[in-house]
């Protein structure tokens, strides 16, 4: 694990990039995905972090790699709760989406989790602490793909997963809609990007190379 910003931290890589925010709060500590370790989550403990004060956790989208570990946790820790968008909802609570999901690419059966929440609108807000989870509906490679902007201390940090792709039609992935995403996040203007895969991007500017780098690369 290793700090990114204040109070924000990459967790680690399995399958993909966990990052947590710390609220300070009695709102605790807040994963974006969960990956496919539970094990990876628990190594908090070395930075004198406690897995039980994990309160939510926010998906990204419902492919496998990102939410995989999320059962084990809920149940380590009952009080954790699961926030996604609507679109992508029914894969994460429900078995039998192996394609979609991705489960048969790894070889994995996943074990459904209950959402707290479901995201309907292109821009929800959740408040933990002090900070708000700014969570914006980024379709493009999954329909239900969302982007988490928190801002520090005048400092915008960006949790875009999966920005790079891929696109598949058994994710329903639709190219339009990801040009469209990616222009709202340019519109951000965050000076941290926490990608899903490819790690910490910053300064602001190479935020928007990395952005437009792909963008040019997946033209509808």
């Amino acid at each position: 694990m290793k700090a990114i910003f204040k109070n924000i931290y990459h967790v680690g890589d399995s399958g993909c990039s966990v990052f947590m925010v710390d609220t300070n709060s009695d709102d605790g500590l807040v994963l974006i995905d969960c990956g496919m370790s539970f094990h990876m989550i628990t190594n908090i403990q070395n930075f004198n972090l406690d897995p039980m004060d994990i309160k939510h956790c926010i998906l990204t989208h419902f492919h496998i790699d990102h939410i995989a570990a999320c059962f084990e946790l809920k149940e380590y820790n009952t009080k954790v709760k699961f926030y996604a968008h609507e679109l992508d909802a029914k894969a994460i609570e429900e078995k039998g989406h192996n394609q979609k999901t991705a489960a048969s690419w790894y070889g994995v059966k996943y074990r459904p989790i209950k959402l707290e929440r479901h995201f309907q609108a292109d821009f929800e807000i959740l408040k933990f602490g002090d900070i708000e989870f700014q969570c914006i509906h980024t379709p493009g490679h999954t329909p239900g793909s969302i982007s988490i902007l928190i801002e520090i201390e005048g400092t915008k940090v960006l949790f875009g997963q999966d920005i790079h792709g891929p696109f598949m039609a058994s994710f329903g992935s639709n190219l339009v809609d990801y040009q469209k995403s990616m222009q709202k996040l340019l519109e951000l203007k965050a000076d941290i990007l926490c990608e899903g895969h490819f790690g910490i991007i910053k300064p602001a500017s190479e935020v928007e190379r990395y952005i437009r780098r792909y963008m040019a690369q997946n033209r509808p």
